[in-house]
């Protein structure tokens, strides 16, 4: 698809160099536009469908040029929300439109009354889906945006969104009969294995940081490795000694602080819908204790025959 290939020529111009701050005007047109998702009330909950209570959330969208039939990026934050006017979505949306692509950023948390990167960050991110899909219906109906012509591009937190949307489970699920054009994920989080992931609709993009703490690499080398076994179209680009945020010439790059995450545990979901760590499904963990149960069998045997 066009709006991946030129997506790696526009993150080639802003990871490798530094971009300086641009006083022109990158788009003709800015609105404030509503956006009715829902809530589902846990990761389980929307797995199995379940979309919840409606939501009223709001985006931001600039058309980078006058007239109809405009190819758009959605962009979905990381945890930490819209943020200033040099956040990462905000210099992504300038970069874009700059090259001649209209945006909208999305704000999944503040309709959602959660005004903080701790309460942003209670929301499960694979929730973010139903956004992606309610941001695309509402696109899809704009006069000036081509509705064969949009994409989405997420952020960490935001990526969930990005990467699942592009699965066939989740947009019979969620979809409104909709697709999205191409998928780019920056910093993504792949640590979850979902059932039905493997099963792509449109191509992807992932880019990532080989020195990326905060959100490990491996687990997105990982599921890239997966989808090309499986003849999917997916790329994937690692940046050596890029850590997170790497593409930000503002806020990054962001190394890990004295705490713990999970982005790196590796994951799955069940049958049953729950989300599980995969050393608690593991074979070898299964024959070590069979192993054990053998060996102290035999070992009492032993013990048996030993005379007294």
């Amino acid at each position: 698809m066009i709006l991946v290939k030129g997506a790696v020529t526009v993150l080639s111009v802003i990871v490798v160099t530094a971009v300086a701050p641009s006083v022109a005007a990158q788009f003709v047109q800015e609105h404030v536009i509503a956006v009715e998702s829902s809530t589902p009330a846990s990761a389980k909950e929307f797995l199995q469908g379940n979309k919840g209570p409606s939501v009223q959330l709001a985006g931001q969208l600039r058309l980078a040029k006058d007239g109809p039939k405009q190819p758009l990026v959605v962009l979905l934050p990381g945890a930490g929300g819209i943020g200033a006017s040099n956040h990462t979505s905000n210099e992504w949306a300038r970069v874009l439109n700059e090259a001649g692509l209209s945006t909208f950023v999305l704000d999944s948390f503040t309709g959602r009354k959660r005004f903080v990167i701790g309460e942003h960050a209670t929301l499960p991110p694979i929730v973010r889906v139903v956004d992606a899909f309610a941001a695309l219906k509402v696109l899809s109906e704009h006069p000036f945006v081509d509705n064969g012509k949009i994409s989405v591009m997420g952020f960490s937190h935001g990526s969930a969104g990005t990467m699942y949307s592009n699965t066939a489970r989740f947009h019979k699920l969620y979809g409104n009969g909709l697709k999205f054009a191409s998928h780019i994920s920056v910093y993504g989080l792949c640590a979850t294995r979902y059932r039905g992931d493997e099963d792509l609709i449109s191509p992807m993009l992932i880019l990532h940081g080989d020195a990326d703490d905060w959100v490990p690499a491996a687990p997105c080398v990982y599921y890239a490795e997966r989808l090309k076994k499986g003849g999917k179209d997916v790329q994937i680009i690692t940046y050596p000694d890029a850590h997170h945020v790497f593409d930000s010439v503002y806020v990054g790059p962001v190394k890990k602080m004295d705490f713990t995450t999970a982005a790196g545990c590796r994951q799955e979901e069940t049958d049953a819908g729950d989300i599980v760590s995969v050393q608690h499904r593991s074979p070898s963990r299964k024959r070590t204790r069979a192993e054990l149960r053998a060996f102290r069998e035999a070992t009492t045997k032993q013990q048996q025959r030993r005379p007294t």
